[in-house]
């Protein structure tokens, strides 16, 4: 595919500082049950690779070293070998995965170094200790040459011809002219010469209008040498996914560093980056939900035998690349004597080569109806596969599951008398024998005034009832997908500020994602970015009150300030309030007309 390159000009905000990246950076680490010799050299389950071989005295190179396994606990590897470089910061990432009550993980750890002399060097063979085994990779060479190496020429690493007072910017996006929903790279770059400031720059990024965006954890940095003088280029990348068709523009990324007493503000601004969006092509498959990248699903059950009325945990998840947190949940093939309940759904992300991958996990409880084998039919999933341009359809295995009556109390029965008919035996105590009344009557009531008598005729009508409203219900449900998404909007909504609350970086997104999956329920049509025009005239179309349109502009512009500038964590906890009062004075707006 084309790059789209684009030049700088001047701008205004700040480069993320070095102490909000490293929150960036999530370390999560597991503990292995692997079987096998004390040292395990090349089949071991570690790996270790470098970015380049051959670098400057004065540059720094990266190590990646990948443990994965059958973990419980991923081990972190041990570089007290290390001698011939300096590590200067490094950073870490888990995948895990559960096939059918099988753990996978791989973590991955990434090292920048730093060498510390000239000549050829080696990185020495890391080690991971697991369960008192030792397995170790391979040792890796370098060559450290007493000047610079630049960067290989071509598009990747293409570099400006020259800098403009020693600080430039440009961006960039990896694909021009994507799909719908396909994932893009927006690359940010920052060029510096060595002293050439001493303040601290202002990153202000883009607002992606008209894109879901995801940050890409890993921000490389390199030197490069220009006219034979060198510089410092920090990258910063953004995953996209355009959310409409049509030429889509992104904004210009502004840097500004502030000047001294007497010198002014040095500011630098790229040029906007107009990118094409086409169309999906005809022939969907008729399950086909907007999914696009690559996926692949599984299915697994918490149990392989049951009883009736007892639930059992389905599985479904969808893994591959793409925009993960927009997948819906499969469709269910027809499951008779089985009852479906509500699914729980979580999310997570992992970055693999500078894009985004991850899984999202779909569970639902099943409850069998009647006793007996089962199998559950595969479960299809169809996506949109734009490096092949054409829809696929992945499935899952089926499943067996057997049933087995549930605990049914039996009262013990005999057979007395001539006529042999059945007697239950009520108890098998002996019973005193009460006093005799002093006189024998009986009082003729009506069985009409009696409550256990209506009681009898009324309960079974009004369970059967019950059943039938709710069993139209679900079925409406099932067929009117439009109409279950507008009954469940709140209920989504709730659970995704709750998830905001508890998050410590990623309310605002939560927040915002959670209003306006609300709207997108309720009006049964996609609000994701829209502009804040188009927004407000769909509200106007559904005949929403003006102050409450005006509320929900305020807390989108909220959001989109949080994002990117530091707050205090009361003010995030009071925006969650305010949106959960403004969709519950929705909802009752709604009902009203």
């Amino acid at each position: 595919m084309p790059r789209a390159r684009r030049r700088s000009r001047i701008g205004k905000r700040g480069m993320m500082s070095d102490k909000r990246l490293k929150l960036l950076f999530i370390t999560i680490f597991f503990c292995a049950l692997l079987v096998g010799p004390d040292i395990i050299l090349a089949q071991a389950p570690v790996t270790a690779e470098v970015d380049r071989t051959n670098i400057g005295v004065n540059e720094q190179l990266t190590l990646s070293v990948t443990v994965s396994g059958e973990l419980l606990d991923i081990p972190t590897p041990d570089l007290s070998r290390l001698q011939d470089f300096r590590v200067v910061g490094s950073s870490s990432s888990t995948q895990i995965s559960i096939i059918n009550g099988e753990l996978t993980t791989q973590g991955r750890f990434l090292y920048r170094l730093q060498p510390l002399g000239e000549g050829a060097l080696v990185i020495p063979p890391i080690a991971v200790e697991v369960d008192g085994q030792s397995f170790q990779t391979e040792p890796i060479h370098i060559e450290v040459i007493a000047g610079n190496v630049p960067p290989p020429t071509g598009e990747d690493t293409a570099v400006p011809d020259s800098l403009n007072g020693g600080v430039l910017v440009e961006a960039e996006v990896d694909n021009p002219t994507p799909y719908l929903g396909q994932q893009i790279i927006y690359t940010f770059r920052f060029f510096y010469q060595p002293n050439s400031f001493f303040r601290q720059p202002d990153f202000e990024p883009p607002a992606f209008t008209n894109f879901w965006g995801q940050n890409i954890l890993a921000q490389p940095q390199f030197r490069a040498v220009i006219d034979g003088q060198e510089y410092i280029v920090t990258e910063m990348r953004t995953a996209l996914f355009p959310a409409s068709i049509g030429q889509l523009t992104i904004d210009p990324t502004e840097v500004s560093i502030p000047g001294g007493l007497l010198e002014p503000d040095i500011i630098r601004e790229t040029e906007q980056i107009t990118v094409d969006v086409r169309p999906l092509p005809d022939g969907s498959p008729p399950d086909f939900r907007g999914a696009v990248g690559q996926f692949d699903i599984r299915a697994s059950l918490s149990e392989t035998t049951g009883k009736v009325n007892e639930p059992v945990t389905l599985s479904v998840e969808l893994e591959g690349s793409g925009n993960i947190e927009m997948l819906t949940e499969p469709n269910l093939p027809e499951l008779p004597n089985w009852r479906i309940f509500e699914s729980q759904v979580s999310t997570q992300i992992d970055i693999q080569n500078d894009k985004v991958h991850g899984t999202r996990r779909f569970e639902r409880l099943i409850v069998p109806g009647q006793h007996g084998e089962y199998t559950i039919p595969p479960i299809h999933f169809s996506y949109f596969d734009p490096e092949a341009i054409e829809y696929r359809i992945v499935s899952t295995e089926p499943m067996l599951i057997a049933v087995e009556p549930g605990e049914v109390e039996e009262s013990t029965v005999t057979v007395i008398g001539a006529d042999k008919q059945p007697v239950a035996i009520l108890a098998g105590d002996i019973r005193h024998i009460k006093p005799v009344p002093t006189a024998l009557y009986s009082v003729d009531v009506s069985m009409l005034t009696n409550s256990l008598y209506w009681a009898c005729w009324l309960g079974p009508a009004l369970v059967v009832g019950s059943v039938w409203l709710w069993q139209r219900r679900r079925q409406r449900f099932a067929a009117d997908e439009a109409y279950a998404r507008r009954k469940t909007a709140r209920r989504t909504a709730r659970k995704r500020l709750a998830e905001a609350k508890r998050s410590e970086t990623g309310s605002y997104v939560l927040v915002q994602r959670a209003l306006l999956g609300y709207l997108s329920d309720k009006l049964n049509s996609p609000t994701v970015g829209l502009t804040a025009d188009s927004l407000t005239g769909l509200l106007r179309e559904a005949q929403l009150e003006p102050a409450l349109i005006e509320r929900v502009q305020a807390i989108l512009n909220q959001t989109d300030i949080g994002r990117f500038a530091p707050v205090e964590k009361g003010t995030a906890e009071a925006l969650i309030s305010d949106t959960r009062r403004l969709i519950n004075d929705i909802e009752k707006a709604f009902r009203r007309g």
